[in-house]
């Protein structure tokens, strides 16, 4: 009996099956006994049975992404889904959209479907239903951010280097009044962004102004928000480092609605890059992340897994800064 077997007879979720088989403390007392009841009279439920999981699986791989509209996503799955196919297999893909349920979702019919594989885009939400997948056999690798599960291979960009770059930059330009507009601090890319900021800051001797760093959610609304708190300050910045693509459009959205200038009135350096931000007015300076290259490694990694290579590595790759037409040396501000 599988984990999704057992949650459809008891009519719970999946994550609260796992939860009561692994971490029972997590659960309430009545509803655990109702699980181990109900294994105990099915008596088929084995997790450490490897040969019985492998029979079960497909020669599929899930992939959850955090918002299919980003780019950066979009080129990852196109860079694994040719050489996931050359070795006889199929990639099965499912946006989060940043949000904790769908990707609870997308677990549970992965679980269903019984993937081989899972690379996982984690929303930080659903550990002990990856714990589930990883007992019904898949091997799992977490990609971009990590999920906060154990012993598991992490593939990521050097975000703190990625950001030192942006901030150094805009300190050699003469920048002072530094804003972010960061990611939701409950994902790892995010937090190390953020503190990457703030440490550059402290290290330049530029005084960090608590309402400078503005948090959203990683998509375009959330972006377009922080930056309209950021210009109703009495002293707003005149320059911002945007942590992602999307926040960055909601940014630049807001500053061509209120008439204000890039560079002129304001720099802008955005973590991420795509083909159109050479092309808008001005082209944007960005910390480009060689996603081609990320995706490849992530593939043949899961590969090697799914071949029987055991043990957990974290493999980051290193991001370059691309100079454009967004970023200038601020002009002088009163005050």
């Amino acid at each position: 009996m599988t984990l999704s077997e057992l949650a459809r007879e008891l009519n719970v979720s999946i994550a609260t099956v796992s939860r009561a088989l692994n971490r029972p403390d997590d659960v309430a007392p009545s509803t655990r006994e109702r699980i181990l009841a109900a294994v105990h009279r099915n008596g088929k439920y084995q997790p450490g049975k490897a040969r019985w999981l492998r029979a079960q699986q497909t020669r599929t791989i899930g992939v959850v992404i955090s918002d299919i509209r980003n780019p950066f996503f979009a080129a990852f799955v196109k860079s694994i889904e040719d050489i996931a196919k050359d070795n006889g297999y199929t990639v099965l893909v499912c946006n989060a959209d940043e949000d904790s349920e769908k990707e609870e979702a997308a677990l549970s019919m992965f679980l269903d479907r019984k993937v081989a594989g899972l690379i996982n885009c984690s929303t930080g939400g659903n550990v002990a239903l990856l714990r589930a997948v990883r007992q019904s056999g898949a091997a799992i690798i977490d990609f971009d951010r990590e999920s906060g599960l154990e012993n598991v291979d992490v593939v990521t960009a050097d975000n703190a280097r990625g950001t030192a770059l942006a901030i150094q930059h805009l300190i050699s330009l003469g920048h002072r009044r530094i804003a972010t507009i960061a990611g939701p601090q409950h994902l790892s890319n995010a937090r190390t962004r953020l503190e990457s900021y703030k440490r550059l800051l402290a290290r330049a001797r530029i005084e960090i102004v608590s309402q400078y760093a503005q948090s959203g959610n990683f998509q375009a609304e959330s972006g377009y928000e922080c930056a309209r708190k950021l210009f109703k300050l009495s002293k707003p910045p005149t320059a911002v480092f945007v942590a992602n693509l999307e926040m960055c459009s909601g940014l630049i959205t807001f500053v061509r609605e209120t008439g204000m200038r890039i560079p002129d009135d304001l720099s802008v350096v955005t973590f991420d890059d795509t083909f159109w931000m050479r092309y808008i007015d001005p082209p944007i300076t960005a910390v480009a992340q060689p996603v081609e290259k990320m995706g490849q490694y992530t593939i043949q990694l899961m590969l090697e897994r799914l071949r029987g290579s055991s043990g957990a590595q974290r493999k980051m790759f290193a991001p370059k800064l691309i100079i454009r037409q967004s970023t200038a040396a601020p002009r002088p501000v009163r005050g």
